[in-house]
């Protein structure tokens, strides 16, 4: 054996030596959780002939950390039965009950299959967490929340349908109730340079558990070069990629609590150039805005409890070239069961087909909906009706902001009524069933038309899903 092979093997045998050794030394917390869920919706399009789309959804999420050492950990997420939608599949839906053999496939037929198609395991974290005294330092593919989470949501929730994720690098300053984390993102990037999309992010946050105080600032800019600017056309007729972008979102939260009450505030606000021109050759400018409150009330002694969430967010104007004015909650951010959560309606009423997927529509479309162009408000009250039992109570009322057919004479605000009942069931701390009733009443708003007529149909529309989650 000459000398280069005697160093190798040595060193070979040197590190797994090591690894040996130290093995006894990393230790791997699990967590994650197991949903299946089944829901149902008549008339999504609220109008004849009568259509209802009905589905269910298994899925399984696995949040295996490894702790290296003392503060060092690597953290990731693996979805099992990920959806196979080319839309769903990187959100946390889970794989459609039901799915068995593609017949696009030669061969495969699913009148006579004998066991469902197999999927991948798909991986949507993973990132290094170094935890020292006074700060924390993250780097890889690694979620992203902020607030209330109506712009920024890592679906942490038993029941959160996406996730927002992007790879990174921060470092998170720690001095006693405040901290500071700068972080630079890349959401594309090309092995060529200056083809890249990547965001500067600021998170600033004060938080003081004894006096229930909360007071934070996320500042996001993300950029895009020309190349790689492929945000969707805000009006016909633009011409897209023909400059940077470069648009700033500024998120605030404002929170505080008392023994009865709490109350958080969140705001969002979106300006700067989206790369685009108007056949006029004028830059399109962004400039959308979004408002949420939530207020809880609830007395030690009592069963009863009360909750309030009131907000608004903007629409794009089909009738300003110039401007997008559009302004989009997070899908996570749910007001009510059917509205601003399942395509409803026969146009795109809340004016957010920047962030769908236009090829479907009501009836093939899963909960992709989102908060936008309206005002709403949503009144909640809560009944313990034992101790893992509890009933809940919404009512939902909405209005449009901006006018979504160009030139529409018929143009009403009113979306309508919504009612939703909850049935909530907790046999232990980390199991719960939740069964939901929802019925809208739909409002003049869904009738807009062609812009001439406004007399689209509007049933009366209902829905219902019942839940299971297991967290552990």
């Amino acid at each position: 054996m000459n000398l280069k092979n005697r160093i190798f093997t040595s060193a070979v045998s040197l590190l797994v030596f090591v690894a040996v050794g130290s093995a006894h030394a990393v230790s791997i917390d699990w967590g994650g959780t197991y949903r299946f869920e089944w829901t149902q919706v008549e008339r999504p399009s609220l109008a004849s002939p009568y259509g209802m789309k009905a589905f269910g959804l298994n899925y399984l999420s696995l949040s295996p950390k490894i702790i290296a050492a003392d503060g060092v950990n690597i953290v990731s997420r693996f979805d099992v039965l990920a959806n196979q939608d080319a839309f769903y599949r990187d959100g946390q839906f889970g794989q459609l009950f039901g799915q068995g053999w593609s017949t696009a496939a030669a061969g495969q037929s699913n009148v006579y299959s004998q066991q469902q198609r197999s999927t991948g395991l798909t991986v949507s974290q993973l990132y290094l967490n170094i935890n020292q005294e006074y700060g924390a330092l993250v780097v890889g593919r690694a979620p992203i929340e902020f607030g209330l989470g109506m712009t920024h949501n890592a679906g942490t929730g038993a029941f959160d349908h996406w996730a927002d994720t992007e790879d990174l690098v921060g470092y998170k300053f720690i001095v006693d109730n405040f901290f500071f984390m700068p972080i630079i993102g890349r959401v594309y990037d090309n092995i060529s340079q200056g083809n890249q999309v990547q965001d500067v992010i600021f998170h600033l946050q004060y938080e003081s558990k004894d006096t229930g105080s909360l007071l934070g600032v996320m500042h996001k800019t993300r950029k895009a070069s020309s190349g790689a600017n492929d945000a969707p056309l805000a009006s016909a007729g633009n011409t897209n990629g023909v400059g940077e972008y470069n648009v700033q979102t500024v998120n605030f939260i404002f929170g505080r609590e008392w023994e009865s009450l709490k109350f958080k505030m969140e705001a969002g606000f979106n300006s700067g150039s989206i790369g685009q021109r108007t056949t006029t050759s004028e830059d399109v400018k962004a400039n959308g805005y979004g408002i949420v409150t939530e207020t809880h009330f609830s007395r030690k002694d009592s069963k009863l409890g009360w909750s309030m969430k009131l907000g608004m967010a903007t629409g794009d104007d089909p009738s300003s070239a110039g401007t997008y004015e559009g302004f989009q909650f997070d899908r996570n951010y749910d007001v009510a069961m059917l509205l601003f959560n399942h395509r409803l309606g026969q146009k795109d009423f809340l004016t957010t087909n920047a962030i769908k997927d236009t090829t479907k529509d009501f009836s093939n479309s899963l909960d992709d909906e989102a908060v936008s162009n309206v005002v709403f408000v949503a009144p909640k009250m809560s009944y313990a009706w034992s101790d893992r039992l509890d009933l809940n109570n919404t009512l939902i009322y909405g209005q449009l902001l901006t006018n979504p057919v160009a030139g529409n004479s018929n143009f009403n605000k009113d979306l309508g009524l919504e009612w939703d009942l909850d049935l909530v069931y907790k046999p232990m701390d980390r199991i719960q069933w939740v069964n939901q009733l929802g019925v809208l009443f739909p409002g003049k708003a869904f009738k807009n038309g062609d812009g001439v007529g406004g007399n689209l149909e509007t049933a009366t529309n209902i829905g219902f899903a019942s839940k299971v989650a297991v967290s552990f």
